[in-house]
């Protein structure tokens, strides 16, 4: 076994592309000014921020005074979220910092097809009462499916209802969606530093702090700015990546079928890294620990709730009361990691099925 782990788990977080550590390095190291001081050391941080928003804002076809910079997606979801007036709509394979949310809110949740796209018969139904937001997780960081988001917006929009796209696993991977009314992005899935995402609004549309106290980001988010996860947000937006992921993934993936594994969503249009994947009769807990055993990182569903022991509700809201492998790659994956990868996948599973492993029903 190699000493340098082989690493997919991209959809959790990602390690930090050589672009980022170019811009964050030195404000980490040199540039360390608060961005609201009026002193030189606020000059250098407080051009970086103001730079990734523009970085950001032409990625996501949007002006740059309308972005929120927030410590991440989960608080940008939040803000979105509770801040909104009226009854609030989700899809069931949403995040949980949307899910939670909207629940708390006494929201709906609307359901999903075997493949994890939005019903969309119901989605009309529920739009033709009335809403204040519909918020739809853009591309699922679990299984990868994306909604129809152009669909949906459509659909919204002839309701009057505002459209929410969280698009976290979308910076750095793929182009924008077009058309949305709030969105909520990150970058440490692909190349970025944790510790900072981005709400971004439409001209004219109301937005509701839900902190207070400095006036920062226009009023809309109080605290202090951390430049250097934010500027390589900017950064990320800004990345292009090869084909070859796609065609590493589906590589990967034709080996753990040939294996006897079930692709979660294939029926759907997916993000081209994600693998998401069901093979009966074996725990994916005991999988990523035999995966890890053999330096090879991945996760069973999504890192967010690994260390809990149920089942994954987006997996549930499939009809899929099992549990799944999430084999996710990224710009630092290499043909030989994936090759190396299905080597020890085979070990593994060998392993686990002599073992008589039994289903996983949370």
């Amino acid at each position: 076994m190699s000493d340098v782990p082989i690493y997919l788990d991209h959809n959790a977080t990602s390690p930090p592309h050589p672009a980022v550590l170019d811009v964050a390095l030195p404000l980490i190291q040199e540039h360390w000014g608060n961005t609201g001081s009026a002193h030189s050391l606020a000059r250098a941080p407080h051009a970086a921020v103001e730079h990734a928003r523009g970085q950001l804002a032409t990625w996501a076809g949007a002006r740059a005074k309308d972005l929120v910079f927030c410590s991440g997606a989960t608080e940008a979801n939040n803000l979105v979220v509770l801040g909104a007036s009226g009854r609030v709509l989700c899809t069931a394979t949403e995040h949980p910092s949307v899910l939670e949310a909207v629940q708390l809110r006494g929201g709906l949740v609307l359901p999903v097809d075997g493949d994890g796209l939005l019903d969309l018969e119901c989605l009309e139904e529920e739009l033709s009462k009335g809403a204040g937001l519909l918020s739809v997780l853009a591309a699922n960081n679990e299984t990868g499916v994306r909604q129809d988001t152009e669909t949906i917006y459509a659909m919204a929009k002839a309701a009057g209802v505002p459209l929410h796209l969280d698009c976290a696993q979308l910076v750095g991977r793929h182009e924008a969606p077009e058309n949305w009314d709030y969105m909520t992005v990150t970058g440490h899935k692909a190349g970025g530093l944790k510790g900072a995402g981005a709400l971004l609004r439409r001209q004219g549309l109301a937005l509701q702090a839900l902190s207070y106290g400095g006036g920062q980001e226009r009023g809309y988010r109080a605290g202090t700015l951390n430049p250097a996860p934010i500027a390589s947000l900017g950064v990320v937006a800004t990345l292009s990546h090869s084909s070859e992921i796609k065609t590493l993934r589906d590589q990967l993936e034709a080996a753990c079928v040939s294996l006897g594994a079930r692709v979660t969503g294939a029926g759907a249009p997916r993000l081209w890294n994600t693998c998401n994947v069901v093979f009966e009769g074996i725990q994916s807990d005991m999988l990523v620990v035999g995966l890890d055993l053999e330096g090879v990182c991945a996760s069973a569903g999504s890192a967010c709730s690994s260390g809990a022991a149920k089942a994954s509700g987006v997996l549930l809201s499939m009809g899929i009361d099992h549990s799944a492998l999430r084999l996710s790659l990224g710009w630092s994956t290499q043909a030989q990691d994936i090759a190396r990868a299905i080597e020890v996948l085979k070990v593994v599973v060998a392993r686990q099925r002599a073992l008589g492993s039994e289903s996983w029903h949370g």
